[in-house]
């Protein structure tokens, strides 16, 4: 219920896509012709490509046809190179440095609902697979049209260079009908990030508030109902009846209480000739014992303090018409139906009750 009346909403404020490509290397085939990959470099530069991309002009291409507020991102991994030597006839060590793994372009799209991220990354490597394969097509035309010169100018150039160079020509002119800038896929990943609540109104607060009211009496309602425990003087007169409460002691807060039991239970025995009061604890009080001397001092006679009803024997409760009976009840503590049964089996036994004093 309290869902459906508030405004809450548990959907995140955006949602951030990752997909990560990596570029396959299209150079590298010249190799079986004995051409150095590493000395031709598409135009414009992997580098320049980036710059490109990011440029307002291509970011606007990749978002055609996608609505709502979307940010995009392209960046490329750090291009490492190792370094190898080789040695020539004439023992002259020569360097030279080649790329160790290919270049990853990782992708980034942020909207708030998870719908266009999808369709602007693909328009986005759309865009880069063009790019790099014109520029891989332009760099290796330049080197084609070096090779062509060569070929048809004045220079000196052997059988065997020329075979290689016509060789070589072939294989550039292969390549750049090959190019294709393509991308392999690598992973994708999703971030949901930002606040889980949205703002609260006014209304939702108050009808928290009253819900969370009603359940809390709910539950006091039910703990009370439940309750078996004599927590007030009220509570034990309703389950013994008024005539027979004989008072509550509370040392602590009133220090004449128990003189004031004392009187009831001199009312209760009326001008019977008593010698011993026997007590019935109901519940756990380590001031049973002491309350029990203090009223036999105010009475006058014998108190005697015996064991529970749990514990209780039958010669302990022989009909004696000289020692009536009296329950005490621990506060908090004496539970109501311990209070039945030890009530029941005093008086059915043939003894008399007086009644029942609260112990706080």
């Amino acid at each position: 219920m309290f869902w459906q009346e508030s405004d809450l909403r548990t959907k995140p404020r955006y949602v951030t896509t990752y997909q990560s490509y990596e570029a396959l290397d299209e150079l590298a085939p010249l190799a079986v012709v004995d051409l150095d990959p590493s000395l031709f470099q598409p135009v414009p530069s992997e580098t320049s490509q980036l710059t490109i991309l990011r440029s307002d002009e291509y970011i606007k291409k990749a978002l055609l046809g996608v609505t709502g507020d979307v940010a995009l991102r392209i960046d490329k991994s750090e291009t490492r190179f190792e370094l190898s030597t080789e040695g020539d006839p004439a023992e002259v060590k020569r360097f030279s440095f080649s790329p160790i793994s290919n270049r990853t372009y990782t992708f980034t799209c942020t909207e708030k609902d998870e719908l266009n991220c999808p369709k602007a990354i693909k328009n986005y490597l759309n865009l880069l697979i063009t790019l790099r394969a014109e520029s891989v097509k332009t760099g290796l035309s330049r080197s084609l049209d070096l090779i062509s010169q060569v070929l048809v100018g004045p220079q000196k150039v052997s059988d065997t260079q020329r075979d290689q160079l016509i060789l070589q020509k072939i294989a550039i002119e292969e390549s750049i009908q090959l190019a294709s800038g393509d991308l392999k896929f690598i992973s994708e990943s999703k971030f949901y990030g930002g606040e889980q609540i949205s703002t609260v109104d006014r209304s939702t607060y108050i009808f928290g508030i009253l819900v969370g009211f009603l359940v809390g009496c709910l539950i006091l309602l039910q703990v009370s109902l439940s309750d078996n425990s004599i927590r007030s003087r009220k509570k034990l007169i309703s389950v013994i009846g008024y005539q027979s409460y004989l008072g509550s002691v509370d040392l602590e807060n009133f220090p004449n209480s128990l003189h004031h039991v004392a009187t009831s239970v001199h009312g209760a025995i009326g001008l019977k000739a008593v010698k011993t009061l026997r007590i019935i604890p109901i519940g756990k009080n380590s001031d049973f014992e002491s309350i029990a001397s203090g009223l036999a001092e105010a009475l006058g006679f014998q108190t005697v303090l015996m064991n529970p009803i749990s514990s209780i024997t039958a010669p302990d409760l022989t009909p004696n018409a000289n020692s009536p009976i009296v329950l005490f009840v621990s506060q908090n503590q004496g539970a109501i139906p311990e209070l039945e049964l030890a009530w029941s089996v005093a008086g059915k036994s043939g003894n008399e009750v007086l009644g029942a004093v609260l112990i706080a």
